[in-house]
C-alpha cells in the first residue's frame, strides 16, 4: 500500500475541534495535498504526523492558543470614526456595528492596510468618535484539537509546477471563530431593524412559490456531506419537524423517525420520499406552528433561515413544540435565491451566518448545549451542472443546539 511521501499525492480530511464559551466547534476541510508541494506550509507537528502514513491512517494533535496562529493584544487597534470608510457605494450604508465583521481594507490610515485588503477585523466597541477593532485572525485566541484521517494516497508520475498551498492556513484563517461573540458580548445583526429582513420581491411566499420547482438546493456530495453529519447528530427514533420543506429532505433513511414536512408547495413535498406527512404553511405570514406544545424530538430547518422575515417569532415557535432536551437544528451553504433572501443575510460572511442563527437562539433563551459544523473543500461531483463554474462541492454550515 502507497505511503506519502514527496512522490505522493494524498486526500486528508483535517477536523479542527474547539471550544467557546457557548459549546464546540467543528471544522472540516477535504485537502488535496501534493505532497511535494505543500507539506513544508504544514506546521512541523502536522508534517510529522503525515509523512510516511497510508490509507486509513489516523492522527491526533493538539495546539495552544497562539500556537498555530499569533495572538496578539496589540492587533486590537483604536481608530476615529471616520476612518471606517468603505468604498463607494457601500460607504453611506454601512455602519459598524459591534461584533460584526468587515473587510480590513475598509478602515483608512492604518499602517500597510491597502482598500484592497479583504482580511476579516471585528469591530468590538462602537464608542461616540471612535472605534475599537479586533484584527487578530479569530480563531487564534482558542486551543485546538485537530483529528486527521487520510482518505487516499496515490503515487505522480511527474510535477510541472502549480500553486503551493498552506492547508491548516486554507481550513482557519478566514471564517472559523467568527460565529461566536466577543467576549460574550452580543453581536449586533440589526435584527430589531426591519430593513434587515427586506426582500428584492416581497411578492407573498404562497403565490411566489406556488408553481412547483422540482431541484435540489445544493449538489449530491453537499446532500450526502450532511446526511452523514446528521447521522451523528440526530437521534434514530422519534418525531422530526422539517421546516420549510419542499422535493428534497437531508435526514437520514430510517424507519423509526417519523418526518413530518411544513412547506409551501404541495407538489414538492408530495415527492419528497422522507416525508410521513406533510402540510402546507407560510411561515413568512403567520409564524405561529400548527403543532402541539413539546410534539416533536428533533426540528430541522435545512437551507432555508436566510428566507425568515420573523426569525425571533419562528424560534420561540420552534421551542415551543420541541420536547425537552429536544433538537433544533439549522443548515445552510453559500447559495441563495436572490428574490427571497433577506438583506441581512447578504452582507454576511458565511461564518458570520452561523454566528447570527446562534444570537437568534441566545436571544431566546431558551436552547442550551450548542454545537456548530462546517464541511469544506470537498470535490464537486462531475455530473453536476455547475461543475464547469466551480471544482468545490457546496460548503455546509450548521448550527446545532438543545431545548434547555
Amino acid at each position: 500500500m502507497e505511503r506519502i511521501s514527496e512522490r505522493t499525492k494524498a486526500e486528508v480530511i483535517l477536523k479542527f475541534k474547539w471550544n467557546s464559551q457557548i459549546g464546540e466547534h467543528e471544522e472540516h476541510q477535504f485537502c488535496r495535498v501534493n505532497v511535494w508541494r505543500d507539506l513544508d506550509l504544514f506546521p512541523e507537528k502536522v508534517r510529522d504526523m503525515i509523512i510516511d502514513r497510508k490509507e486509513g491512517d489516523r492522527f491526533s494533535i493538539e495546539f495552544k492558543k497562539g500556537e498555530l496562529f499569533n495572538y496578539s493584544e496589540e492587533n486590537i487597534l483604536e481608530v476615529h470614526n471616520f476612518q471606517f470608510n468603505p468604498p463607494k457605494p457601500f460607504n453611506t450604508k454601512i455602519k459598524p456595528k459591534v461584533g460584526r465583521f468587515y473587510p480590513l481594507g475598509f478602515f483608512s490610515g492604518l499602517a500597510g492596510v491597502f482598500p484592497e485588503n479583504t482580511k476579516p477585523a471585528r469591530v468590538i466597541e462602537v464608542g461616540k468618535d471612535k472605534l475599537k477593532i479586533d484584527t487578530n485572525i479569530p480563531i487564534a485566541k482558542y486551543d485546538l484539537k485537530l483529528d486527521g484521517y487520510i482518505v487516499s494516497v496515490r503515487k505522480k508520475s511527474a510535477d510541472v509546477g502549480g500553486e503551493c498551498r498552506d492547508w491548516c492556513a486554507i481550513s482557519l484563517e478566514n471564517g472559523p471563530g467568527m460565529q461566536v461573540r466577543f467576549d460574550g458580548t452580543p453581536t449586533d445583526f440589526e435584527i430589531e431593524n426591519p430593513e434587515s429582513f427586506r426582500r428584492e420581491d416581497e411578492t407573498e411566499d404562497k403565490i411566489f412559490y406556488k408553481e412547483p420547482r422540482i431541484t435540489t438546493h445544493i449538489d449530491s456530495k453537499a446532500h450526502e456531506n450532511l446526511v452523514e453529519l446528521y447521522k451523528k447528530i440526530l437521534p434514530e427514533r422519534g418525531k422530526i419537524l422539517d421546516l420549510m420543506s419542499s422535493y428534497q429532505s437531508h435526514i437520514p433513511e430510517n424507519e423509526n423517525l417519523k418526518v413530518v414536512g411544513l412547506g409551501l408547495n404541495e407538489e414538492e413535498m408530495k415527492q419528497n420520499p422522507r416525508l410521513s406527512e406533510y402540510l402546507i404553511h407560510d411561515l413568512n405570514s403567520e409564524p405561529r406552528l400548527p403543532f402541539a406544545d413539546e410534539e416533536f424530538d428533533t426540528v430541522v430547518c435545512d437551507l432555508s433561515i436566510e428566507y425568515v422575515t420573523k426569525p425571533v417569532e419562528l424560534v420561540a415557535e420552534i421551542k415551543r413544540v420541541l420536547k425537552k432536551d429536544g433538537i433544533v437544528s439549522m443548515s445552510f451553504s453559500n447559495r441563495y435565491f436572490p428574490p427571497k433572501v433577506i438583506k441581512l443575510w447578504i452582507d454576511l460572511h458565511d461564518f458570520e451566518r452561523m454566528g447570527y442563527v446562534i444570537e437568534l437562539l441566545l436571544r431566546d433563551g431558551g436552547f442550551k448545549d450548542f454545537k456548530t459544523y462546517s464541511i469544506r473543500g470537498y470535490r464537486r461531483p462531475y455530473d453536476d451542472k455547475y461543475f464547469g463554474c466551480t471544482l468545490f462541492s457546496d460548503p455546509i454550515y450548521v448550527v446545532y443546539a438543545r431545548k434547555a
